[in-house]
């Protein structure tokens, strides 16, 4: 399949030394697209597009790889598809579940393939604590808390761009940019819950209009309840991850440690009915799993991609599974401007408007910080 990308900043970057390096069976880079100058010797007998109408009139690009800033992904993701060709977003697909909903009825109207950049489903932690809750090794869900506080930003991080910080380039702050892989993970092991309730703090730690702190409270059904608090402003933070259920507790620690506690020869509601210890606790059986590495990540994701569209597997990463985080990331936000529970299904249009509103008294910053220091690798949790 001949790929294209649009987007040559540290993401697009690293698109290009995946394909180029052979790690996308089937897969060939064959053109790229940035309004800047591109130097990059891995680009050598590729096509270098400046404008991206030229590009999608290349009849050799069949698919195009989107990784330049998040408010430009719906309109370049319509465009990709009107042209004919499959798109691979990065995340988030779009600012709003609204937008994601036309990128589904567009692409399945062309039928072509969208689909998103959920790389950190392909960490092994996380695979294996959704098979724990799915194969019913935990029992019931009773309780799941989720503190990821590790995303700390210095302000020169937003003050590098002229978009980073602003409604009307992000939509939001760390619910919409860092902490996403992480609701996306929990909403791809727990789905979406029956109602939640956010307080979301706006520019707290810096000088910045979106929210860079964020407490969030859900119900489920069957009295599962859950919590996840995120912030951009701590250090050193924490990323612990506590599920509570009725065969067992899990923990799971700065994503490469995964401790269990299993009941044994019991579950922990028969205990707490029959025990006749007063201060008696179930006795439980430990075990720890280590992991040393995050997986395939960007690899994995745009080899399903490729794969899903030569008709090799099923696509993993289709703009429904995109839609399940950036709802839980709008419903926050919402809830915190109209300080009131969101019930699910999620109203996408209420919080379209309200966006619109936002983004409308939005404004991008007319000056960046040039000596600023850029190792993205240290971009990573």
């Amino acid at each position: 399949m001949k790929v294209a990308l649009v987007g040559m900043g540290p993401i697009g970057s690293m698109h290009v030394d995946n394909i180029t390096s052979g790690k996308i069976p089937d897969c060939e880079l064959v053109a790229v697209c940035d309004t800047r100058k591109i130097e990059n010797p891995k680009l050598e007998g590729k096509k270098i597009y400046s404008d991206i109408d030229a590009l999608l009139a290349d009849k050799d690009v069949e698919s195009v790889i989107i990784s330049t800033p998040s408010f430009t992904h719906f309109d370049l993701a319509c465009k990709v598809l009107n042209a004919g060709k499959n798109v691979l977003v990065e995340k988030p697909m779009a600012l709003c579940t609204a937008d994601i909903l036309k990128i589904d009825a567009l692409a399945k109207e062309k039928k072509l393939t969208a689909a998103v950049m959920l790389n950190q489903r392909t960490n092994p932690m996380y695979a294996r604590i959704r098979q724990l809750v799915k194969d019913g090794e935990l029992g019931k869900i009773n309780r799941v808390s989720w503190n990821m506080t590790n995303w700390y930003r210095p302000d020169v991080y937003y003050k590098c761009n002229t978009w980073r910080g602003t409604f009307k380039g992000e939509a939001g702050g760390v619910l919409i940019n860092q902490g996403i892989h992480n609701i996306d993970a929990f909403a791809w092991i727990f789905g979406l819950p029956q109602t939640l309730r956010a307080w979301c703090k706006f520019g707290k730690y810096h000088d910045i209009e979106v929210e860079d702190e964020v407490s969030a409270f859900m119900e489920y059904s069957e009295n599962m309840t859950a919590t996840f608090i995120t912030s951009s402003g701590e250090h050193p933070g924490t990323n612990r991850f506590e599920i509570s259920g009725d065969k067992g507790y899990i923990v799971a620690e700065d994503g490469k440690l995964l401790k269990k506690y299993m009941f044994k020869d019991t579950t922990l509601s028969d205990y707490t009915k029959n025990t006749k210890y007063v201060f008696g606790t179930p006795e439980t059986e430990y075990s720890q799993e280590e992991f040393s590495d995050k997986g395939l990540q960007h690899v994995g994701v745009l080899r399903n991609f490729v794969n899903s569209i030569n008709g090799k597997e099923e696509l993993l990463y289709s703009p429904a599974q995109g839609y399940l985080s950036v709802c839980l990331a709008n419903a926050m936000l919402l809830s915190t401007w109209t300080n009131s529970d969101i019930k699910f299904p999620f109203n996408d249009a209420a919080y379209a408007a309200l966006l619109a509103e936002k983004t409308a008294n939005s404004k991008l910053r007319t000056e960046t910080v040039k000596d600023c220091i850029m190792d993205f690798g240290k971009s990573f949790r």
